[in-house]
């Protein structure tokens, strides 16, 4: 949960500051390379991260005045609707966040090697 909220309130933080689409690969991937648990955790957490920022400003934007250019992006995709375009917009963030936490996770291990046994 905690790798969620981090990635979550990160990301929303430099994403507003420094309107990039990339900040949803730096930030999944330091946390997931400071995330010592388990691979799991650290790809699925930012992963869900990033789902969640992404679904969650789409329909902001959606919701705000943006019904009538979603709906045409969605149409000239072939996606069918808005809806349909505001989940693949999410599942993409959760396919990024993931890898990006999983490569974080595998620098570490790769980096420091904490459990060796000499």
């Amino acid at each position: 949960m905690i790798t969620v909220l981090s990635t979550l309130v990160l990301l929303f933080v430099f994403q507003l500051l420094f309107f990039a689409w990339w900040w949803a690969l730096i930030i999944p991937m330091v946390i997931g390379f400071f995330e010592k648990d388990s691979v799991t955790r650290a790809s699925l957490g930012s992963g869900f991260g990033v789902f969640l920022l992404w679904v969650g400003m789409s329909v902001f934007k959606w919701t705000s005045g943006g019904e009538i250019i979603v709906n045409r992006v969605a149409a000239v995709m072939g996606v069918g609707s808005g809806f349909m375009l505001v989940l693949a917009t999410g599942i993409l963030g959760l396919l990024i966040g993931s890898i990006a936490g999983y490569a974080g996770f595998s620098l570490r291990k790769l980096l420091i090697k904490e459990y060796q046994i000499s």
